[in-house]
């Protein structure tokens, strides 16, 4: 589908020049692998089996087979405990899922439109990019409780209502990012509540917690993040583009560089397949570029 012949932004599609990637990619990764100790035994011995749902009294609301370590829907699809030894050499991208407590972390992975959004879009960007991505059967998650949290440069968000984070797991995320962590968050209904979105301000209060001396900042299309694979120059959103709700991505900054990006027209609801409005597939297929923009500028700022 974005197999075109559009010459790239800053960083190419394949082959990537002017940029050492493997470099690149190995050295954003590494520095947040060697920061802590990586938990190889911890399913072995139980420590990471509870869910985070269950050890902070907050309904589960999908099964979990603690046999296999995995989540899986009412209807189809599992979602995968992705462990950073499942990755040892750390020289292959993971897009792996953010589990949080309170609210439904899970969104579009199970029980899915048309296909699960994550793996959808893992398997494009590898046939898109030169980035060495990891494909696996099932999508990934990590949980916010994992050690090996930190093996991992890049962590995506999404969901339709609360996040609960203890006063432990706020700490853990502002290191996480100090550490050179990036966060790409979504609503996955902005429509809700009137259009002030389901996850949104659940979102803006958790980034308060995390970055009290810190703002959410509207990106402009000139930042880079929208020019490091393709060139965009006009916002066309995810599935739901609202003049005025959804229109712009913010973040919050370090700098130049995005720690957070937040995006509120919801590209993953358009990597599910659902129907885009008002842009139609043109929408669609700028959200996966969009989507292999944000994974590039993560990997290489």
């Amino acid at each position: 589908m974005l197999n075109n012949n559009r010459t790239p932004g800053a960083i190419e599609k394949k082959p990537i020049s002017g940029v050492d990637s493997k470099s690149d990619l190995l050295s954003r990764r590494s520095f947040l692998k060697g920061s802590v100790g990586l938990a190889a035994s911890a399913v072995a011995a139980g420590g990471l089996i509870l869910p985070a749902d269950a050890q902070y009294g907050f309904r589960e609301y999908i099964p979990y087979d603690a046999t296999r370590d995995i989540h899986y829907g009412t209807r189809y699809g599992e979602i995968e405990h992705h462990y950073p030894e499942m990755n040892a050499t750390g020289e292959k991208f993971t897009f792996v899922r953010l589990k949080y407590p309170g609210g439904d972390w899970y969104t579009n992975i199970v029980n899915y439109y048309r296909w699960p959004s994550d793996h959808k879009f893992t398997e494009v960007l590898a046939e898109n990019t030169t980035i060495d991505v990891e494909v696996r059967e099932h999508p990934q998650y990590v949980d916010i409780d994992d050690e090996g949290l930190f093996a991992y440069p890049f962590l995506y968000m999404t969901g339709h209502r609360g996040i609960r984070l203890s006063t432990e797991q706020v700490r853990k995320l502002r290191d996480y990012f100090e550490r050179g962590g990036f966060l790409h968050v979504e609503d996955c209904d902005i429509r809700l509540n009137g259009g002030r979105g389901g996850l949104r301000p659940h979102i803006y209060e958790m980034l308060r917690k995390v970055f009290p001396e810190k703002k959410l900042e509207r990106l402009e299309m000139s930042h880079p993040i929208y020019h490091t694979l393709y060139d965009h120059d006009e916002y066309l959103g995810g599935d739901k583009l609202i003049p005025g709700i959804s229109d712009h991505d913010e973040a919050i900054m370090d700098g130049d560089r995005v720690m957070v990006y937040f995006c509120p027209s919801d590209l993953n609801c358009a990597w599910e397949g659902r129907p885009c409005s008002p842009g139609g597939n043109k929408q669609r297929e700028w959200a996966f570029e969009q989507g292999m923009n944000v994974v590039a500028y993560a990997l290489t700022r």
